[in-house]
């Protein structure tokens, strides 16, 4: 038999049985495009889209009415944006609530995970628990903390008083310090579930075998923590940085209930809202808000890099 023949009977026997990989393929690729569509469309249609008529407003002279005809600027918004003596602040308030949020939820997330990777006794009802912070959204966390911090009936002034602690009650919010601190508190209270559910599914990803092997050679938990776990979690921990950053930089709704628009306490997504809407600087506000998200890219590629690096 010719190998021209033996190719056709094969090829026959295949489509009789039904095996044609090339059509099911073929098929299969065509299906997942047409399932994908939909969620394109809305892509394009809520964030592209947007992003193609933001980019273009700033560009041109600021307008009272968005789609106005307006003169082109160039990048006039974007200096006049960073000239602004608010936005250097509100930067620099932005680092440190990134920098103090990651110093907290980092470690207390690791701690966490430690802790509930493993199966025991009612583990699922303390997961359930642990979600709750992260479930309720931002400005229902600061309305109930409000409530703690209020100067008047609040739970932290009341619990101080009665300990002895303070002598009469403290307005913790007019403090710049304290502001800081709490806010950073009540934001850490929403996000370390996730960063904690992060490094979970991290740990229950390295088999139990090396650790099974590492206790026959002696190593302690403590060695088996710094010399496994956490050289093989560092892709949830670069995963974790990303999204504890990019939600401090974009943290908003803690800071406008609990202390409003204030200078002392204004994050620069604050001061993108100050700019927009309460200024009226739509183009202005968008140039420092296109900033904004150019920065917190960076930021992601960054982390993305450095995994790379190490990893490699």
């Amino acid at each position: 038999m010719t190998t021209g023949s033996t190719s056709g009977t094969w090829g026959s026997a295949r489509r009789l049985l039904g095996f044609d990989l090339t059509g099911s393929a073929r098929e299969g690729a065509n299906l997942g495009r047409l399932l994908v569509l939909p969620a394109i469309a809305f892509t394009a249609v809520l964030i592209i889209y947007p992003l193609i008529v933001g980019i273009n407003t700033s560009l041109h002279e600021n307008v009272p009415t968005i789609n106005a005809p307006a003169d082109f600027v160039g990048l006039e918004n974007y200096t006049n944006a960073l000239k602004q003596p608010s936005v250097g602040s509100s930067a620099v308030q932005t680092v440190w609530y990134v920098l103090l949020a990651l110093a907290i939820e980092i470690p207390a997330g690791l701690a966490i995970a430690a802790l509930l990777h493993r199966n025991f006794r009612g583990r699922g009802l303390v997961m359930a628990v642990l979600i709750l912070p992260w479930a309720l959204p931002s400005v229902v966390s600061g309305v109930l903390w409000r409530r703690v911090f209020d100067p008047d009936s609040g739970l932290l002034n009341s619990a101080l008083v009665q300990l002895g602690v303070i002598g009469e009650p403290h307005v913790w919010l007019a403090d710049k310090g304290w502001a800081t601190l709490f806010i950073v508190c009540v934001h850490v209270w929403g996000m370390l579930p996730l960063v904690a559910l992060v490094f979970i599914a991290g740990m229950q990803a390295i088999p139990d075998d090396v650790y099974a092997a590492s206790a026959v050679d002696g190593a302690t938990p403590w060695k088996q923590f710094r010399h496994i776990t956490l050289p093989l979690l560092l892709p949830s921990l670069v995963v974790a940085l990303v999204v504890g950053t990019v939600n401090a930089i974009n943290i908003f709704d803690e800071i406008y209930v609990l202390n409003g628009t204030a200078l002392n306490t204004r994050s620069i997504l604050m001061e993108v809202y100050n700019q927009t809407f309460i200024a009226g600087q739509f183009a202005q506000g968008l140039a420092l808000a296109i900033l904004v998200g150019l920065v917190t890219g960076a930021l992601a590629i960054g982390y993305a890099m450095l995994l790379r690096r190490r990893t490699v």
